[in-house]
């Protein structure tokens, strides 16, 4: 499959189930440890917007944020998004809400997958073995007064 979709022109839903896809470095995600599981369908909902449903499962290694082991990270994505043209983002009368903004003539799948694994992706990654490092929370612990005691013997 092409790494570009004309949306404008072609016939609806199309069906994404098989794509093979290499992150940017500029993401923070781990490795990649077994190909994209993707089953995505777009269908038109009128001229300038679409619809993008399915499911994107993968699975990457990232390491533990308190003892640097290796964690198998799972995501399963379930997406449900509208997918409309850069041209309505620009538009000063358009308010932005949750949708996938792409130039419809040149859809780029990679982009959108991306998007939606980056969006999931959880911000704290740990292993669940009892022998991890735990940081304990900082305690507030009642401050020293030094005049305390002269002011109870005042009282």
């Amino acid at each position: 499959m092409s790494d570009y979709l004309n949306l404008r022109e072609g016939k609806f839903p199309i069906k994404i189930d098989k794509f093979d896809i290499k992150f940017s470095d500029d993401l923070s995600l781990g490795t990649l440890k077994n190909p994209l599981i993707i089953n995505l369908s777009i269908d038109k909902l009128s001229s300038e917007i679409f619809i993008c449903k399915g499911i994107i499962k993968s699975s990457f290694i990232e390491s533990c944020q308190n003892c640097l082991k290796d964690v198998e990270v799972k995501l399963i994505v379930d997406t449900n998004l509208v997918i409309k043209d850069t041209d309505i983002l620009l538009d000063k009368n358009n308010e932005s809400d949750e949708s996938h903004y792409q130039n419809l003539k040149y859809f780029q799948i990679k982009k959108l997958i991306e998007e939606e694994i980056c969006l999931n992706y959880p911000s704290i990654i740990r292993c669940e073995e009892q022998d991890c490092i735990e940081f304990k929370e900082i305690s507030n612990e009642k401050k020293i007064q030094p005049f305390e005691k002269i002011r109870d013997l005042i009282e």
